[in-house]
């Protein structure tokens, strides 16, 4: 009988640790499980292929992919910016909300890339499909920006839409106050973009990591016939807890000139 528990005691020394080894999910890399939706497997290709982990773009991809934005253009695409802006400092990414179609589904992304002097953009839209329980990406297009025409004379009006964006985007995703405030009137009086910074900063150490990004930018009335307002909508994720709420930014001629809303969050 003793014979008989040397041998068992033997044998579950040896066992545990294999089990331990290969049965903890902590053991696992997170970044290698498959994706559980459709919008984080848009998020890790994109950020992947932009970020230097191109061996993880790849295995984000579905095995029969043949993506027109390949990890390799993600990377040269990250490669031209950083000679051109002389270095990047770090990777941003905002998504959209999937949107289910024919082909798959699809969402729309903006890659940020930050340097010390601006931020530049790259939006992108990411074909993801449904395969075996995960999520792989079987396409991503490059969304082209428009090239002014030479017949645009120098003293054409600002979009005020893309102003509004420009802000926001500024100040909620790339966490640029200043570069947000310099958009600003020289009569701006409203709530700053630093304050908004603060209220961010503060919302993340209450709710963990947290990705910011721009859900909707629609026009809304204004008061005032010399301003375009327009509603922005901004979205707060930390994974378990997503909270949104609505700015009205008002534009003038050139500049921002009031920003109001964002109650529960200012």
């Amino acid at each position: 009988m003793a014979g008989a528990w040397a041998v068992a005691l033997m044998l579950g020394a040896w066992v545990a640790p294999g089990f331990a080894a290969s049965g903890n999910p902590e053991n696992q890399d997170p970044r290698d499980e498959a994706a559980s939706s459709a919008k984080q497997a848009a998020n890790r290709y994109l950020r992947w292929g932009s970020d230097l982990d191109l061996d993880r773009a790849e295995a984000a991809l579905c095995d029969d992919a043949s993506p027109e934005v390949t990890p390799s253009d993600l990377d040269a695409i990250r490669q031209s910016y950083d000679d051109e802006m002389g270095g990047i400092t770090r990777i941003d990414l905002t998504t959209g909300e999937p949107v289910a179609g024919t082909d798959g589904t699809t969402v729309a992304a903006t890659v940020s890339y930050v340097s010390d002097a601006r931020p530049s953009y790259e939006d992108f839209v990411v074909t993801v499909q449904e395969r075996d329980g995960g999520y792989c990406v079987s396409n991503a297009v490059r969304v082209e920006s428009e090239e002014p025409s030479s017949d645009d004379s120098t003293g054409e009006a600002v979009d005020p839409k893309a102003l509004a964006t420009d802000f926001m985007r500024a100040t909620v995703v790339d966490r640029e106050p200043t570069t947000a405030a310099a958009l600003q009137c020289d009569s701006y009086a409203s709530t700053t973009p630093q304050e908004i910074d603060a209220a961010i900063t503060e919302w993340a150490a209450t709710n963990g990591e947290t990705t910011a990004f721009l859900a909707a930018v629609n026009p809304a009335e204004s008061s005032e016939t010399s301003v375009t307002t327009y509603d922005v909508e901004i979205t707060l994720d930390a994974g378990l807890n997503q909270e949104s709420f609505v700015f009205a930014v008002g534009v003038q001629d050139d500049c921002v000139a009031s920003l109001t809303g964002g109650d529960g969050l200012i």
